[in-house]
């Protein structure tokens, strides 16, 4: 498939899937990069540690690529290429790399959010900025899962990116009825190979599902253009300083670099 087919599944359904994106002979690098950055972020106290298992607490951590935790491989995996070309035609060719979250989930984990949109949960419904996307035909963000390991734990209401809710969805979200256990019409569970991304639109509804058994290991990226990263209540990271620092951002591949560079200059 080529780019511009890529990109009118992406705009028509409100996500893709880019298969493979980091090499199979570098995967095992990747891994081993995020475990150390794991037990990095527990050391620094930028993961919470569980008092009883001495494990990380919870299922994520914010901003894998703060430079104290920053791994070669891992900042290799999340600016591979391909990607941050991806990202570049959906944020106008321009785009910033708004905020990371890594989860890291172990077997007894059970992760069971309700079903969402970020839109909403990051504004409000019906705010001025939540109404600002809500409707916008081509959103210039996207939000990506690189998964680290096979991941079957997303699912997605394909179409529902750039519309109102159906009647249907709309009582779903006022009455709560939105749990994983209620299956929304038209759903589909996103199975993601190892090394490969899933570029989404988080105004779509989708939720995760990891029941207890399973790992999971993925990082969710969101890029979007500078005029994005102004409004984004993740980008605040680009405010800290030691993210400015020269030494750092000569470390990162060139093109996640650029799209950090960016979030930086915005936020100025």
């Amino acid at each position: 498939m080529n780019i511009n087919e890529q990109l009118d599944n992406y705009y028509r359904d409100g996500y893709i899937v880019l298969e493979d994106l980091i090499d199979p002979d570098r995967l095992d690098a990747v891994r081993e990069s995020y475990e150390e950055t794991i037990d990095a972020a527990l050391i620094l106290g930028r993961a919470e540690r569980d008092e009883i298992t001495q494990a990380m607490k919870g299922h994520r951590f914010q901003n894998p690529h703060h430079p104290a935790l920053a791994r070669g491989a891992l900042m290799e995996g999340i600016g591979m290429p391909d990607l941050i070309e991806f990202a570049g035609h959906i944020c106008e060719g321009d785009p910033a790399m708004l905020g990371i979250a890594a989860f890291a989930m172990e077997e007894g984990y059970e992760y069971v959010p309700d079903w969402h949109r970020d839109s909403y949960a990051a504004w409000g419904k019906d705010s001025p900025e939540e109404l600002r996307v809500r409707h916008m035909e081509r959103m210039p963000a996207t939000q990506v899962m690189l998964a680290l390991e096979d991941d079957h734990s997303f699912w997605f209401v394909p179409g529902s990116h750039n519309r109102a809710n159906t009647e249907l969805e709309e009582a779903r979200f006022e009455e709560g009825r939105t749990g994983w256990q209620e299956l929304f019409e038209g759903a589909v569970q996103v199975k993601v190979r190892a090394g490969s991304a899933v570029p989404f639109d988080a105004r779509g509804i989708h939720r995760g599902l990891k029941r207890a058994g399973l790992r999971r290991r993925s990082l969710f990226i969101v890029y979007g253009t500078p005029e994005e990263a102004r409004y984004s209540t993740i980008s605040g990271w680009a405010e800290e300083a030691e993210y400015a620092d020269k030494i750092y951002l000569n470390t990162l591949p060139d093109g996640f670099r650029s799209a950090v560079e960016k979030t930086i200059a915005a936020l100025k």
